[in-house]
């Protein structure tokens, strides 16, 4: 017997451990899951929420609508909506609803609460998705209504983020009840009086664990848990360590902003023309090749080919030089910029925790150093003059790739990319507002505040056939769904 069979036999036979859920479809008990996330806190209030306060705050307080386990719009706090055929109002329904103190939920308490939330975000991405928002307003007891300054066609995607989950008296309405426990969060389903005892589905409760991911993919290779989420690029080097055999890791198709942001428009980033040296210096692909990562997409652009509606006015950059050029290029670039300057530029470049990111950043700092820049590796969080940004993209439209880097949100951004975004934003006619969104990606591309190195990596660990598991295109995976027992 293998080990991975010997771990699975045991995972389905030792009676005491109790978490290990999922050997079967129709188990009730516990199913253990871990969510990568090196978090010391939970804050489901604060701004930009951690991984495993998305997940605690998307369970426990849904918004007017959320994603299921396949990533589709769903209803939540709504029971049903209309766009008004101008695309500039949503009126949403309420289902019937208490808060956990019995209350019942009313449109003023959804409205207040979406309004705050959105003040909230307003210096962040989110806020930058939300820019057409002019006003939401309780119409009756149950109805509330969107109204839009321009058309945002993605709005109902952005209102299923966890961030816009609907709060209040930090507690939300459902679908699940966290019981936080010493060592995990029992997330279990919350009774709905409004549903007869009869129809109600079976389920059962998920043990939920926040923990780094070697501690993670640790207690999933020993059997403890049953599937893990949040896993990204930085994490792979600790699956073949923890023997996690093939079939058990699972990765989403999804796509987003991978790459070297600026976040120190001094010295030599001031320039432009130097920013593109880093752009010009990096072998895309051989950069992930320490990892044994397969099939990566590599990108030299913003915002990828293929998006529906858009032409783009780019395409992708440097396609007729070779490597060698490129860096030929580069060169010659930092040659000129050192004669007025003493020594060869150093660049700080802040990278996630863990071990791939300590391989990946040794791809880059050979790279540059061949064109004569000194790369140094500094934390996340630590003062830097470049940081690898890893977001997936939660609508797969232009303005979320531009709205990411724009100067609502970053401390060095191109004005005038954000003054065509913003314009683009205000216009009713898809084509035309298709049209200048390609104008601002024309001048954010050439502004070369971010490096673009190519998709965003996000897998899971999944032990056999788990009920309510699925490969999204967005990389979420709806907790709730994971609680319901098949028939």
């Amino acid at each position: 017997m293998t080990g991975a069979l010997a771990r699975t036999f045991r995972s389905c036979t030792t009676a005491a451990v109790l978490v290990l859920a999922a050997c079967s479809g129709s188990d009730s008990s516990p199913l253990g899951i871990s969510i990568i996330d090196p978090s010391k806190t939970n804050n489901l209030d604060a701004a930009e929420l951690a991984p495993a306060a998305e997940y605690l705050r998307a369970a426990t307080s849904q918004g007017l609508v959320r994603l299921d386990s396949l990533g589709n719009i769903v209803p939540a706090l709504a029971e049903r909506w209309i766009v008004t055929a101008d695309g500039l109002s949503y009126i949403f329904r309420l289902r019937n609803a208490r808060w956990e103190n019995g209350d019942t939920v009313t449109s003023e308490h959804v409205a207040a609460a979406l309004r705050r939330r959105l003040e909230i975000e307003r210096r962040t991405a989110i806020g930058a998705d939300t820019t057409e928002v002019r006003d939401i307003r309780a119409m009756t007891g149950r109805v509330i209504e969107i109204r839009l300054l321009a058309p945002q066609p993605e709005l109902l995607r952005i209102l299923t983020l966890p961030e816009l989950g609907i709060r209040r008296n930090g507690r939300g309405t459902g679908p699940l009840v966290a019981n936080r426990q010493q060592y995990w969060t029992l997330l279990s389903d919350r009774v709905d009086d409004a549903v007869s005892p009869d129809s109600r589905r079976a389920v059962r409760p998920l043990q939920v664990r926040t923990e780094n991911a070697a501690r993670a993919i640790a207690r999933f290779s020993m059997g403890e848990t049953s599937v893990v989420l949040g896993g990204k690029f930085q994490h792979l080097p600790y699956l073949s360590a923890g023997a996690v055999p093939d079939n058990a890791v699972r990765a989403d198709p999804v796509i987003g902003l991978f790459g070297l942001l600026v976040i120190n428009g001094q010295g030599f980033l001031s320039d432009p023309a130097n920013r593109e040296v880093v752009a010009l210096a990096i072998d895309r692909d051989a950069l992930m090749n320490p990892l044994g990562l397969r099939g990566w997409q590599t990108m030299t652009r913003i915002v990828p080919s293929g998006l529906d509606r858009y032409a783009p006015l780019v395409s992708d950059r440097w396609t007729g030089l070779t490597l060698d050029e490129r860096r030929e290029r580069a060169r010659g670039q930092v040659a000129r910029w050192l004669q007025d300057q003493e020594k060869l530029p150093e660049l700080r470049i802040a990278m996630p925790p863990g071990p791939g990111s300590r391989l990946v950043f040794g791809r880059l700092k050979r790279d540059l150093a061949m064109v004569g820049i000194t790369g140094v590796m500094v934390g996340a969080k630590e003062k830097a003059d470049l940081r690898l940004i890893d977001e997936v993209a939660h609508y797969r439209q232009p303005s979320w790739f531009l709205n990411q880097l724009s100067c609502v949100v970053r401390p060095v951004c191109d004005e005038a990319g954000d003054v065509l975004l913003a314009q683009a934003k205000r216009m009713s006619d898809p084509a035309a507002r298709a049209q200048k969104m390609a104008e601002a990606e024309v001048s954010i591309t050439t502004s070369n505040i971010f490096i673009p190195l190519g998709a965003p990596v996000r897998f899971s660990l999944v032990s056999g056939n788990v009920p309510g598991f699925a490969i999204t295109a967005d990389g979420w995976h709806a907790l709730p769904d994971m609680v319901v027992i098949p028939r």
